[in-house]
């Protein structure tokens, strides 16, 4: 169990041992919605004791950093890395809850009342694995600043806060096309990163001048002419999938004041006609074509832990209204999601005697184990034979996965 080695590493005071201790394995068994009230049916806690906990500061960053160094020491993962920014919407009823405002819902398209977090994870240089190591609430603008500032800000923080170990560890920083923003790229560059996003279909881009200058009065001619994403002349063509086509060139982004290496993929029809195209970029002008389009792909897997957190995780029945409240049951959400992959990759990396680029992994099925377990304990504890618990989990038959899904 990696969840106690965390737990000691951090030298974390009694009470906040024991807590944590039981939170976590609870919070992966109970089936269902994961809050108060049912915490109080699968345990020995009153209901009161998890809300009075989650109105308390909590070491949540600390703990997801904690797991992420850990499985770099064991080297369950490689220790190259990807930070990936992104935020989602969580419905929540009621008119009292802090921070509660209009946001993007992206399952709708359309923006509605709710909450929202920000969330920082880093991803395996493979892509495959992604652990949130910062989240934070979105406050709506009446009540704070922009939305973007404060995703900067909260950005921007934890470089800052983790900048020796991310020295060594992190050289991408990848978000989607909300972040294409000049104070992102600033505050990425700044840090001595690569900052990989995706443009408008229509960016307004300039090509660098090459030739002679001609003989006249006046300042030296700079631009050749501006990017209109049909002619792709002078640029270098890059292997793609079937159905596309993708040129790739650095140019100038006057918005941005910087030259940025683009990418562009073309979408072709059956008669080899563009039907469409999507611009991906970098601060970086030296990174390869191909990288940059799988770095960006790479952040999808960030919108798996959303998918996962939500569905099995229970990140959105939170029962609290205040914004430390929310916070801690968002970040238990994500913790528990984290603790379960780290386990699985810890069982495969012994297994590889490497570590584990890939894996399937489902966390409905991980739930699932995890609840058979919590029932089978009890049955035998009440019977007298806690004892022989051992035997279910050896036993040939696996009575242990009952339930479990054939990945």
């Amino acid at each position: 169990m990696i969840l106690p080695m965390l737990l000691t590493l951090l030298a974390l005071p009694a009470h906040q041992h024991r807590f944590f201790s039981q939170l976590i394995p609870l919070w992966q068994a109970i089936p269902g919605r994961v809050n108060a009230r049912n915490f109080s049916r699968y345990s020995g806690w009153n209901e009161w004791t998890l809300r009075r906990w989650f109105q308390k500061t909590l070491p949540w960053a600390e703990l997801h950093w904690a797991l992420v160094r850990l499985l770099v020491h064991l080297r369950v993962l490689d220790g190259r890395f990807i930070l990936a920014l992104d935020a989602s919407f969580v419905p929540k009823s009621g008119k009292k809850t802090a921070g509660l405002g209009a946001f993007w819902n992206g399952a709708t398209h359309r923006s509605e009342a709710g909450l929202e977090l920000s969330c920082l994870a880093l991803l395996s240089w493979s892509g495959h694995h992604a652990f949130p190591v910062h989240v934070q609430q979105t406050q709506p603008r009446r009540d704070k600043a922009d939305r973007l500032e404060q995703y900067r800000d909260q950005l921007t923080a934890f470089l800052q806060q983790r900048r020796a170990w991310l020295k060594r560890h992190l050289r991408i920083v990848v978000a989607d096309g909300q972040y294409a923003k000049t104070m992102f790229m600033d505050a990425v560059s700044r840090e001595g990163y690569a900052f990989v996003t995706k443009l408008q279909c229509n960016a307004n881009l300039l090509y660098p001048f090459r030739g002679e200058h001609p003989k006249r009065r006046g300042g030296r001619q700079k631009w050749a002419g501006k990017v209109d994403f049909v002619q792709f002349d002078g640029w270098a063509s890059v292997p793609g999938e079937d159905r596309e086509r993708v040129w790739t060139r650095v140019v100038w982004a006057p918005h941005y004041g910087r030259l940025l290496r683009v990418v562009v993929i073309q979408n072709l029809d059956r008669r080899g006609k563009a039907r469409g195209h999507v611009v991906l970029c970098s601060t970086e002008t030296t990174l390869p074509a191909q990288q940059i389009r799988a770095l960006y792909s790479a952040r999808f897997r960030l919108e798996f832990v959303f998918r996962d957190a939500k569905q099995f995780a229970a990140l959105n029945t939170c029962q609290l209204r205040s914004t430390r409240g929310l916070e801690n049951h968002w970040n238990a959400a994500f913790f528990a999601l984290s603790l379960g992959r780290a386990e699985v990759l810890l069982e495969q990396a012994g297994r590889l005697q490497r570590p584990a680029s890939w894996m399937v992994f489902s966390y409905e099925d991980f739930k699932r184990r995890a609840y058979n377990r919590l029932f089978a304990r009890r049955i035998l504890c009440n019977l007298g034979l806690e004892a022989r618990f051992e035997e279910l989990e050896k036993h040939p038959s696996r009575p242990l996965d009952l339930g479990v899904k054939a990945a």
